[in-house]
């Protein structure tokens, strides 16, 4: 089912926010004629339109100025960004390049915010970059603000909560799609302006599995439906359908898919992206209903039109509901069938692995295999733990602030009290009642606040569980890789592989029971990893660590396992791949405040779009530790993947970056 999260949402919500930033009014020194001209050619683009190309150019070529002529070549970029995003970042870089030879104005403050929201979010749709993405949407929120089109600035924080949301970083997330709300509020934007924002809010605690919150989100959104532009009803009806498909409400689910399935006739788009991924989440309805083959039928065309297009996600997808098909079918032979064909790496998205693994578990049931229905069911309770802390430390923050504001409240009415005393004509008598009362309110208070900050204590401590149990997935990961590698080895050399195998393991032992260990044990166990792994690699390996020799490097504090998830990543998904000589660098710089460590290879670069066969759980364990880490500490711990290239624009290796703060907290 997550096919609706992962493709739609990642999508719709980067294109409607795009949309979103072209108000109905754009001054700027523009004419009524020159606005309404560039407000078609932009509607155009919104729209997909197939003469969109032809207007974008023609506009171009018939600009009366420089200022006129970038407003347009923007819609061109718009238009890249869905049909040819290759080339983006050339567009970017014109547009760039000639706001920095203009002088600064409001519109010209709007063209090149323009330029990084575009750069932001070919970062964020097709190289999950999320910092980047990040950076780029900070820069054009501070450029509109100081530009002739402030009015976007409340669609730019919905598209940091965008880009938090991927990462799992639900708090942030929901903390930008409220500040969006805030400034609507302030600007006194029109009111569907802030629907976008709700349904964010709506899919951020459909995600948390609190379906009524959820639900209340989603009310406020649907008041503006019809106000809402085409592409964003069909992303309000698509999300909707999820909500309904998760909290298990089938009919409504099956009833709001078809409402999608209409719209899209109506608006001519049969045939297209949306139409099939809309039959897609309704075979799987249908299935949930019993209706197997309405299910089929619906779920032939949809995944031959995925097939043909190689959408990973979605054959995945497709290929988990067959395997639901099959199950009311009691067809045990072909549910085999479609994993043995299956080939690795179509998704990496949790959720749609998720899914497939509930299904996955009624199979193993059926033939019998326990020990596979019991991993099965200890992978949806992983997840489950992952929700359901999220939505604690969400509602964990939400009583922080009700308790602040009831510590405001408490204390005007103090005051007031005070002040109406200070004006009695019996003081004495007053007072001491006055005084009795704020001592029994200041001694409820006390109790109070001692109560609830031993509560939140607790969850603290919760919390920081949950990280450690968290680390600890890595452990049967790691055994597996290591035996693998012993398995494809024999005599003496095999002898000497498991010694080493022993070595590993023993330091793995130390360092996994810990979520952070110091720099210099784990790099010494990434040493001991990287001599045992090297003996797979064909030509020249070199392996460097670059860092400083003072010793109180080594005793800095980092994630334990992380740098050697990273170098077993390199080793398997990279330098494998690379004829000749293979590099692995690690290269350690260290301040006063942090510790950066820089894990680089000169592979092919990573894409996680054709990302080599693997499990993924090293990247999901350091990504959910993370997050976990990230959510209840002040100083976060970054981490990005970036990809090198030379001089020509070709991928000359991959960079893993990871800064931690020198005051980490080890959980205890």
């Amino acid at each position: 089912m997550n096919a609706r999260h992962h493709i739609t949402f990642l999508l719709m919500s980067a294109v409607l926010f795009i949309l979103s930033c072209h108000n109905e009014e754009m001054p700027g020194g523009r004419t009524k004629e020159a606005y309404n001209r560039l407000k078609a050619v932009a509607d155009s683009v919104d729209a997909l339109s197939p003469r969109a190309r032809a207007l974008v150019d023609s506009a171009l070529d018939n600009s009366s100025d420089s200022l006129t002529y970038y407003d347009y070549y923007v819609e061109l970029g718009r238009l890249y960004l869905m049909t040819q995003p290759e080339s983006v970042l050339q567009c970017t870089e014109r547009i760039t390049a000639f706001v920095k030879s203009q002088e600064t104005t409001p519109r010209v403050n709007g063209l090149m915010a323009e330029a990084k929201l575009l750069r932001a979010n070919f970062d964020y749709l097709y190289h999950q970059n999320y910092k980047e993405a990040v950076d780029n949407n900070l820069e054009a929120y501070h450029l509109f603000l100081k530009s002739d089109m402030q009015d976007n600035a409340s669609g730019i924080c919905a598209n940091i909560g965008d880009v938090y949301m991927q990462q799992s970083l639900l708090p942030e997330a929901a903390a930008w799609y409220r500040r969006a709300l805030v400034i609507t509020d302030s600007l006194q934007l029109p009111e569907e302006d802030s629907y976008t924002f709700y349904m964010g809010l709506g899919h951020i605690y459909c995600v948390l599995q609190d379906y009524k919150m959820s639900e209340d989100y989603f009310s406020k959104a649907r008041r503006g439906y019809g106000k809402m532009h085409s592409n964003m009803q069909i992303n309000f009806l698509n999300n909707y359908g999820n909500l309904k498909y998760y909290s298990k409400d089938y009919a409504g689910a099956l009833a709001t898919f078809n409402s999608l399935d209409s719209l899209i006739t109506a608006l001519g788009l049969k045939g297209g992206f949306e139409d099939h991924l809309c039959h897609l989440n309704m075979a799987d309805v249908l299935v949930n209903l019993g209706r197997n083959k309405e299910s089929m039928e619906k779920l032939e065309p949809a995944d031959s039109f995925f097939r043909a297009n190689n959408v990973g996600d979605a054959i995945y997808y497709a290929n988990t509901i067959r395997i639901a098909n099959s199950l009311e079918k009691n067809d045990i032979a072909m549910v085999r069938k479609i994993i043995d064909d299956e080939p690795q790496g179509l998704t990496t998205d949790e959720d749609m692995i998720g899914i497939r693994e509930r299904y996955l578990h009624d199979y193993y049931v059926k033939t019998g295999n326990e020990l596979m229905a019991v991993k099965m069911e200890r992978a949806y309770n992983h997840r489950k733990d992952s929700i359901d802390q999220s939505r604690e430390h969400m509602r964990s923050t939400d009583i922080m602030t009700r308790l602040a504001l009831d510590t405001l409240t408490l204390h005007n009415q103090l005051r007031i009290k005070e002040k109406n005393e200070e004006i009695s004509h019996n003081r004495l008598i007053w007072a001491l009642v006055a005084g009795g009362m704020l001592l029994v309110a200041l001694g409820l208070l006390a109790w109070t606040l001692y109560l609830r900050k031993r509560n939140a204590d607790k969850q603290l401590e919760i919390i920081n569980l949950k990280i450690s149990n968290n680390r600890n997935v890595i452990a049967p990961h790691f055994i597996f890789n290591v035996l693998k590698q012993a398995s494809i080895q024999q005599g003496k050399e095999a002898d000497n592989s498991i010694e080493g195998i022993i070595k590993l393991m023993r330091s793995q032992i130390a360092v996994s029971r810990k979520v952070f260990v110091t720099l210099g044990e784990e790099l010494e166990f990434t040493k001991n990893y990287v001599n045992l792994a090297k003996d797979s690699l064909e030509g020249d390996f070199i392996f460097t660590i670059n860092k400083s020799d003072d010793p109180s490097t080594d005793r800095r504090l980092v994630p334990s396992t992380f740098v050697q998830i990273l170098a077993e990543n390199a080793i398997k998904h990279a330098l494998r791949e690379v004829e000749g000589e293979k590099r692995l660098t690690i290269d350690i710089e260290d301040t006063p405040s942090q510790t950066s460590i820089s894990i680089s290879d000169n592979g092919h670069g990573f894409d996680i779009r054709s990302r080599a066969a693997g499990t993924g759980t090293g990247l999901s364990v350091i990504r959910r530790t993370l997050a976990l880490y990230n959510e209840s500490h002040r100083h976060k711990i970054t981490f990005n993947i970036e990809n090198r290239t030379d001089d020509d624009g070709r991928i000359t290796g991959c960079t893993v970056h990871m800064v931690v703060p020198t005051d980490v907290e080890q959980p205890s």
